[in-house]
C-alpha cells in the first residue's frame, strides 16, 4: 500500500518523527491495558530489534517505544544519555533500540549544534566584511 505522501516528505525528518510520534499516540489509546503484555514475547520476525534476540517482552517494547516518543516530543536529551558520543559505534550494534535511537540522537544534536556554531561564525564573519561588525 503506497502513502499518499510524497516521496520526498517520507525522507523529511520533521515527517518521520511526526509519524512516529503518531504512531505510538495510536498505541497508546488502542491499548488500554499495557500491564496485558507482561510476559508476552515479541513474535514478528520480520521486526529486525526483535529477531536480534533482544528478550524484552511487549511491556517492555511498549514502555521503551513510549521513552523515545517522549524524547523526541520534548526534544531533550536524559543527562545521562549525552555521554553515549564517547561509546564506539562497534560495541552499540548488538544494542537494543532505545540505546541506538538515543546514541545517534546525541551525534545528530552534536553535527546540529557544531553547524549552528559555524553558521553563526560566518555571519559574523561576513558582518565584518562589509563594514557591520559590533
Amino acid at each position: 500500500m503506497q502513502s499518499a505522501e510524497p516521496k520526498n516528505q517520507k525522507s523529511c525528518l520533521v515527517a518521520t518523527l511526526s509519524r512516529y510520534t503518531s504512531a505510538v499516540r495510536n498505541m497508546e489509546h488502542t491499548i488500554m491495558l499495557p500491564s496485558l503484555l507482561r510476559d508476552v514475547p515479541q513474535e514478528e520476525p520480520e521486526d529486525s530489534f526483535a529477531a536480534e534476540g533482544n528478550n524484552k517482552d511487549l511491556y517492555e517494547y511498549f514502555l521503551m517505544l513510549k521513552s523515545v516518543r517522549n524524547v523526541v516530543e520534548s526534544g531533550l536529551m536524559p543527562p545521562d544519555e549525552r555521554k553515549a558520543l564517547s561509546v564506539p559505534l562497534e560495541t552499540l550494534e548488538d544494542s537494543d533500540p532505545e540505546t541506538l535511537f538515543h546514541f545517534h540522537l546525541t551525534g545528530l544534536f552534536s553535527v546540529l549544534n557544531n553547524l549552528t556554531t559555524s553558521s553563526h561564525m560566518l555571519t559574523r564573519r561576513y558582518k565584518e566584511v562589509i563594514g557591520l561588525s559590533n
